[in-house]
């Protein structure tokens, strides 16, 4: 079987694939690393796991209305599993035949796990954001202050890890602060405010984390005011490109520790292969995937 670079629906539709392929859906998602990830993690352990043979994952360009025939036609083409990313983490919701506890709990989706009948909707962007977060600053949110720019699916999913993982605050901030606030009483907390861009207060010791879509390209503007920015601070940018992000420019400028998204990207990653394969993939593989340097 061969694919093109990038799948539509018009060609999921025509084409046919060997069971258990795997994939990522999105829109935008040329950007996405996750299908050279996830691919070379696949060759290292094909000499070792022959049932990996022909196994290959895919970029697939979905829109928003695309997403329910999209699921559908893969569910039925035989895939093991996809990733969802921007703007389908809470759609797929009502797509999935079941959820699990803490997709339910975060009202967001970002692994899709097949059934004989359907779809089981998991997050895995929570636990791997708490992962990456200890890996590049030695640290998890507990007993930290939080701010967490943008409310979608990922903000979602990491804002609940925050909470459970007992961070000492959480302040909200997107530029529809009534979508902060929607998540600010989903989330249910007393540890947690929200407000718009424009009223964010930020500690000398607070974890930042962007979960805006701002840093995608090397145009954007920073979602978070460089002039709040103080060492002792740590910047976590979801985001990632073939240079830093405003962002994270910004914090450098100022001596702030910081990252960009992929080791969030490869642990997300990381623990949906082990929902898809019943194993956690290399890391090596994955890293050189992603160019990302060890911390």
């Amino acid at each position: 079987m061969s694919a093109p670079d990038t799948l539509t629906l018009a060609l999921l539709r025509t084409t046919d694939f060997a069971p258990g392929q795997l994939g990522v859906l999105g829109d935008p998602i040329a950007h996405s690393l996750s299908p050279a990830m996830h691919n070379a993690a696949l060759a290292t352990l094909l000499p070792t796991h022959p049932h990996l043979a022909g196994v290959r994952y895919h970029r697939l360009h979905i829109v928003a209305e695309e997403l329910p025939e999209a699921l559908a036609l893969l569910h039925r083409k035989g895939f093991a599993g996809v990733n969802l990313t921007v703007p389908h983490k809470i759609q797929a919701l009502g797509l999935a035949e079941s959820l699990s506890p803490e997709a339910r709990r975060t009202e967001s989706v970002n692994t899709l796990v097949r059934t004989t009948t359907g779809w089981t909707g998991h997050t895995t962007d929570g636990q791997g954001f708490l992962e990456a977060l200890r890996e590049r600053s030695g640290r998890t949110t507990k007993g930290r202050p939080v701010i967490l720019l943008g409310s979608g699916g990922a903000a979602r999913a990491v804002a609940a890890a925050c909470l459970a993982d007992g961070c000492a605050s959480l302040s909200l901030h997107n530029r529809d602060a009534a979508k902060a606030a929607d998540l600010a009483n989903a989330l249910a907390d007393p540890r947690v405010k929200a407000a718009g861009l424009a009223e964010i207060a930020a500690s000398p010791d607070a974890v930042i984390v962007n979960c805006t879509t701002l840093g995608l390209k090397p145009t954007d503007a920073s979602p978070f005011p460089s002039a709040l920015l103080a060492p002792g601070q740590f910047v976590f940018d979801t985001t990632y490109g073939a240079e830093s992000s405003r962002l994270l420019k910004d914090a450098r400028e100022h001596g702030v520790d910081g990252c960009d998204g992929r080791s969030m990207l490869r642990w997300q990653g990381a623990l949906a292969f082990r929902l898809w394969n019943g194993m956690l993939p290399p890391e090596a593989p994955m890293r050189a995937a992603l160019g990302e340097t060890a911390p």
